[in-house]
């Protein structure tokens, strides 16, 4: 249940990325961007994606209800009683219209159709704003915060994935970091303050150290590690690439901005296994009631004492893994610069962030 929750979660993500980046390119004239083509069966595919892969929090409901009420029932209670229900059928009844206009009438000749389809999908961020963990906390400031933090994620990820792999050709690249690099920091911005903010519905910014003891903050950490790599190929990609393109007009940006977006699907992976975990709004209860994090048990002693809190003190093994890595994010971008294989710089972000990680859990001690 687990693995299907951080695949659903992640397809999600890209369904909608996917979606809103090929009706933003529609704006786009020819000269700023490569040649484009997603083609309606994938567009289709994202379109019922969407009811589908945010199925997974009903499915967790029924389970959870159906050994009681019986199948029928349960379901019958969560589309009608529970707010993640009644913002799922209204989900799915939206991702059928996005799919039949996509089907019958998304011929992508007519200049309006892409407001339509703009429409329609901001429709369906609204209805899962509406059933986010942050508007159940805070109605109102929740679900403005929830959405605002998703629409900008999925614009700026759904414009690095489809640039990645549905572009012909590199055809006009430095035309397309001219107007896509201001919009990724400007994406990037909004992610990190909302991110912030939706961070601090769920906990305290000066407790996060103490949520590595239970899954979700494991699950946080990660993602966070994750995120400065991202960053680097970022870097790489937006002002390093224009040089490079300077310098060589047959380089081919593509492998590298592919990996860029691997790193976001892992990010969005991280995002999918703190939604199958119980917040820590309560620290101590949820410690009582499901026990501390394996992963923390694994890298430290694992004895939590009640209320127990966390505080960093490194030591000759945490710093030891810190300086690794940084070596490692240095290597990650000297492959680019040194013209290596994508994959092995991939491989250098990967262990940046396995030595960040232990390097963090090394400095832990229970107070």
């Amino acid at each position: 249940m687990f693995i299907l929750t951080v695949i659903s979660e992640a397809l999600l993500y890209i369904s909608f990325a996917l979606l809103i980046a090929d009706y933003l390119f529609s704006f786009i004239s020819h000269d700023k961007k490569p040649v484009i083509h997603v083609p309606k069966k994938i567009r289709l595919l994202a379109a019922g994606g969407i009811a589908l892969f945010s199925f997974m929090p009903i499915l967790d409901l029924l389970l959870y209800l159906y050994e009681d009420y019986g199948i029928g029932q349960a379901l019958s209670s969560v589309l009608v009683t529970f707010k993640v229900g009644q913002a799922w059928s209204f989900t799915v009844l939206m991702s059928i219209m996005l799919s039949l206009y996509i089907l019958f009438v998304d011929d992508g000749q007519e200049k309006r159709y892409p407001f339509i389809g703009v429409v329609l999908l901001l429709f369906l961020i609204l209805g899962l704003g509406w059933a986010s963990h942050s508007s159940s906390l805070h109605p109102v400031k929740g679900f403005i915060t929830h959405t605002i933090h998703f629409t900008a994620v999925v614009t700026w990820v759904g414009v690095l994935f489809v640039i990645s792999w549905f572009s012909k050709n590199a055809a006009n690249w430095t035309q397309f970091l001219k107007w896509f690099h201001p919009l990724a920091i400007i994406c990037f911005t909004v992610v990190g303050i909302t991110g912030l903010l939706l961070m601090q519905f769920v906990i305290p910014l000066q407790d996060y150290p103490d949520t590595w003891m239970v899954s979700y903050g494991q699950s946080l950490l990660i993602k966070h590690l994750l995120i400065v790599p991202l960053l680097g190929y970022a870097f790489l990609n937006g002002v390093i690439m224009k040089k490079k393109l300077k310098e060589n007009k047959a380089f081919d940006p593509r492998p590298w901005t592919k990996v860029e977006s691997v790193m976001v699907l892992l990010i969005f992976a991280a995002t999918g296994a703190m939604s199958h975990s119980s917040p820590p709004n309560n620290l101590a209860s949820l410690i009582r009631l499901e026990g501390v994090s394996p992963l923390f048990t694994l890298f430290t002693n694992g004895l939590v004492p009640p209320g127990a809190s966390i505080e960093l003190v490194p030591n000759v093994n945490a710093l030891l893994l810190g300086a690794l890595a940084v070596v490692f994010m240095v290597v990650m971008i000297a492959a680019f610069m040194k013209k290596m294989a994508p994959l092995f710089s991939f491989l250098m972000s990967i262990l940046f962030i396995i030595s960040g990680y232990l390097a963090f859990l090394q400095s832990v001690q229970m107070m």
